[in-house]
């Protein structure tokens, strides 16, 4: 089974080479729900041959932070340097006074770039559910993560769908697969993600997001 899943991710890397980045990290970051995955190791053997960027693998193991959680984050860096045999460069941003308005005027910036039209509406519903979780959207998940450097913020948001796809939340998939499109993100794109994930991720769900993303590009 497991030459059959890396053999499919072997005909997506050759077929695909300027892709290389986004199968991997999107694999990667599925494959990282699971602590200490084998398929994990064998996929961050693959990306250091391709020589392609540690910023980018930084950010989408921080970014596992968001939708899997803190210890799967930090079990995806314990991996890494296990793996790799050294330590991602960091790059902490300094805590100033003026940090939080920062992270909340950029984060605003970017949920209006995801959401478009359909900003107004998000912020309003999660008003209603909660205040907490509408206040940390913006300052912690879009401004303090996901406006960082070394990540562009269309492959930021497949590597949301990749997380969603896997643990099966339709709804919050439904808005991160919009907000691809609205980053300018190609729905070719959004397939090949598809076709990387599928070989690490249970069928059922699997399915469901593609049945959800052939409604959404109709």
């Amino acid at each position: 089974m497991k030459n059959r899943r890396f053999k499919s991710i072997e005909i997506l890397l050759e077929n695909n080479p300027e892709e290389a980045e986004l199968i991997l990290l999107g694999s990667l970051s599925v494959c990282w729900l699971q602590p200490q995955n084998p398929d994990a190791a064998e996929l961050l053997r693959r990306y250091e041959r391709l020589n392609l960027s540690m910023d980018a693998l930084r950010e989408a193991a921080l970014q596992l932070f968001l939708v899997a959680g803190f210890q799967v984050s930090l079990e995806a860096f314990f991996q890494m340097e296990e793996v790799l045999q050294t330590k991602l460069t960091s790059t902490r941003e300094p805590i100033q006074d003026k940090s939080a308005t920062r992270w909340h005027e950029r984060g605003l910036q970017l949920q209006n770039k995801v959401y478009a039209s359909n900003t107004t509406k998000l912020r309003q519903n999660l008003e209603r559910h909660s205040p907490e979780l509408a206040d940390w959207t913006v300052l912690v998940g879009y401004g303090l993560v996901l406006s960082r450097a070394g990540l562009e913020a269309g492959l930021r948001e497949l590597l949301e769908v990749a997380v969603l796809t896997a643990n099966g939340f339709p709804r919050q998939l439904h808005s991160h697969f919009r907000g691809a499109l609205n980053l300018g993100t190609s729905p070719e794109r959004i397939d090949l993600l598809l076709d990387a994930i599928e070989p690490f991720v249970a069928e059922d769900k699997i399915l469901s997001a593609r049945q959800l993303w052939k409604q959404i590009r109709r």
